[in-house]
């Protein structure tokens, strides 16, 4: 990925203490690539169609819907705001997110080609040798509106 200014700028307003940069910054992400690679036919005959977002970032999507129990559409919606989300998957403020749904499938592929408990395993192997547990986030986010009751209590 190649940084713009705007996303240059906000990468830099990430703590530099930022637990998935530093997860980021330790996984051997290369040694993934051919487990995540052949998924698609257009992969394997080179045809037409649209171009598919590239494995390591949807994995990576994935696996952060995972840590934090995310559904894909809160997933989709957090790759768009979170900067975080954005700079471990390796998206720019320009590229293009991918939907819920295209989450979905990529997941299921994973699941039916046999590939995801695998890769999951390597995730976790590669966190334990540095010591490390990834323990799913949690907690909740409430829209509410405070409004001064006249009732007395």
């Amino acid at each position: 990925m190649q940084m713009s200014f705007g996303t240059l700028e906000l990468a830099e307003r990430l703590n530099r203490d930022n637990v998935l940069l530093k997860i980021d910054a330790l996984i051997e992400w290369e040694e993934l690539h051919p487990k995540l690679t052949g998924l698609y036919k257009r992969e394997l005959s080179h045809g037409g169609g649209q171009e598919p977002f590239d494995g390591l970032l949807m994995f990576k999507a994935i696996l952060l819907g995972q840590w934090h129990s995310l559904s894909d559409a809160a997933l989709e919606q957090a790759l768009c705001v979170r900067i975080d989300f954005m700079q471990f998957c390796g998206l720019s403020l320009s590229d293009a997110i991918p939907d819920e749904t295209t989450l979905c499938r990529f997941r299921n592929r994973l699941i039916t080609n046999d590939r995801l408990d695998d890769l999951l395993a390597s995730i976790n192997e590669q966190l334990q040798s540095h010591g490390l547990m990834i323990k799913g986030a949690t907690g909740a986010v409430i829209d509410a509106t405070l409004i001064e009751s006249a009732a007395r209590p």
